[in-house]
C-alpha cells in the first residue's frame, strides 16, 4: 500500500497540524504502509525540490513555492502527478481541506487513484466562509472519494457542506509513551519562581480563537483570592500581543510564564508543573495539547467547543460554555480547591488518551479506509482516453 501524504504544514513547520501529519506518517509507515508527504519548503526557488527523510521510512518531497498561490498549487499538483507516474500511489490522503485536501482530490481524480481528504478544524470552522477558499473546500468535500474529520462537530460540518459524502470521524492520537506522567521540572518551576503559587497551564500559541480573552479574565478572578501563574507553553501569536501586554499592564497580580515553542519529550515535565490545564478554545478540531496534557495526567478544563468535548468525554475533567469568564475561574477554582478530585480526574483523562487516542489506533483506522477504497470498482482516469459513444 503506497499512499501519498499532502500537508499544508509538515515538521519543522510550527503548529498541530504539523505534529498531525508527521504522526500520521510515522504511524502508517509503521503499520505497514509505503508513506511519501509532499510539502512547501519557504528555503526553496520556485519550483525547486528537495528530497529529505523522516527518520527511516518517510521520504518527504519539498517543493519552493512561488509567488502566487495559484502557481504554488499547480506546481504541487504537477510534481505529485510526476511521482505517480514514477511509482504509483494506491492513495492520496490530504490533510486540511484548503490546499492539501483539494489538491488530493482533484489529483485522486485526474489519476483515477482513491483520495481521502481529512477536516482538521480551521478549514471549516473559518475558511469555508472566506470566499476566496470556499471553493476549494466544497470541491474537496464533493470530490474526494472519503471525508474524515478529527471530532463528531466537523463531521456534521462536513455533511451540511457536501450531505452526498462519505464522511467518518478518526480522532487524533497521543504517544503516550512520549507523553506520560513525569517528575517536574524543578530547575524551571525554580527559575520561574512557581513555588508557592497556582499554576494554570495552556500549551500551544496563545490567541484569540483558543480562547485567549476568556483564558486571562478568568485568571484576573482567580487571583483576587490567591496568587496564580500562567504557565504557557508555546509563545503568543503576533495578532494577540498587544492585548496580551495590555493586560498584564492592568493585571500586574498575574503573573505570565511564557515559554517558546517546545518538542513533544520536552514537554510532560513542563505539563507537570500545571496544577490544572486549560483549553478555553472558542472553536477547535481535537487539539493535540489538550489530549497531550490528559496523557500526563493533568486534571483539565476545557470548553464545550467543538472536538474538545469529544476528547474529555464524561469524567476526564471539566467543560464549560466557551467564552464564559466566570464559569471558567469557578471550575479552575474547585480543582485547585480540590486536589483528591483533581488528582482522580488526571488519572482518568490519561486512561481514557491510553484507551481510545492512540497512534496506532488512528493510523490503522486510515489503513483500513484506503485499502476498503482500494479494492471498491476503480475510477477510470480522466486522463485516459475516453470511449467513443453512439
Amino acid at each position: 500500500m503506497r499512499v501519498a501524504l499532502l500537508a499544508d504544514r509538515f515538521p519543522p513547520d510550527p503548529g498541530g497540524l504539523a505534529v498531525a501529519a508527521a504522526r500520521i506518517a510515522r504511524q502508517l509507515a509503521e503499520v505497514g504502509a509505503a508513506v511519501e508527504a509532499f510539502a512547501l519548503a519557504d528555503d526553496l526557488p520556485p519550483g525547486a525540490q528537495r528530497l529529505e527523510e523522516m527518520g527511516e521510512m518517510v521520504p518527504v518531497w519539498r517543493l519552493g513555492p512561488a509567488r502566487d498561490a495559484e502557481e504554488t498549487q499547480a506546481l504541487l499538483f504537477e510534481r505529485l502527478c510526476a511521482r505517480h507516474n514514477e511509482a504509483p500511489f494506491d492513495a492520496l490522503h490530504g490533510l486540511y481541506l484548503v490546499r492539501s485536501g483539494f489538491l488530493a482530490a482533484y489529483a485522486g481524480r485526474y489519476l483515477g487513484v482513491p483520495s481521502v481528504v481529512s477536516a482538521r478544524g480551521n478549514d471549516l470552522d473559518r475558511a469555508v466562509h472566506d470566499p476566496s477558499r470556499a471553493a476549494h473546500v466544497l470541491r474537496a468535500l464533493d470530490l474526494a472519494d472519503a471525508v474524515t474529520a478529527v471530532s463528531g462537530d466537523l463531521a456534521r460540518k462536513a455533511r451540511a457542506l457536501s450531505p452526498q459524502a462519505r464522511v467518518e470521524v478518526i480522532p487524533n492520537g497521543v504517544d503516550t509513551w512520549v507523553f506520560h506522567p513525569v517528575a517536574p521540572d524543578e530547575a524551571l518551576r525554580a527559575t520561574l519562581e512557581l513555588a508557592g503559587r497556582a499554576v494554570i497551564g495552556f500549551s500551544g500559541e496563545l490567541r484569540h480563537k483558543k480562547g485567549l480573552t476568556t483564558l486571562l479574565p478568568a485568571l484576573a478572578k482567580l487571583a483576587e483570592s490567591r496568587p496564580v501563574t500562567l504557565l504557557a507553553a508555546g509563545g503568543v501569536r503576533a495578532d494577540a500581543a498587544g492585548y496580551v501586554e495590555l493586560f498584564q499592564r492592568r493585571h500586574p497580580e498575574v503573573r505570565l510564564a511564557l515559554l517558546p515553542h517546545r518538542e513533544g519529550p520536552a514537554l510532560p515535565p513542563v505539563y507537570a508543573l500545571m496544577d490544572v490545564f486549560v483549553h478555553p478554545s472558542l472553536r477547535d478540531g481535537m487539539p493535540n495539547a489538550l489530549l497531550e496534557a490528559m496523557a500526563c495526567g493533568r486534571p483539565v478544563v476545557g470548553a464545550e467547543a467543538g472536538g474538545i468535548p469529544d476528547a474529555m468525554g464524561e469524567g476526564c475533567g471539566v467543560r464549560v460554555p466557551p467564552g464564559d469568564v466566570d464559569a471558567l475561574a469557578a471550575a479552575i477554582a474547585a480543582l485547585l480547591d480540590d486536589p483528591a478530585r483533581a488528582a482522580a480526574l488526571g488519572e482518568a483523562a490519561r486512561a481514557r488518551v491510553a484507551r481510545e487516542f492512540t497512534p496506532e489506533r488512528e493510523a490503522r483506522r486510515y489503513l483500513s479506509l484506503f485499502r476498503e477504497l482500494r479494492e471498491a470498482p476503480r475510477r477510470e482516469s480522466a486522463a485516459a482516453p475516453a470511449l467513443a459513444t453512439r
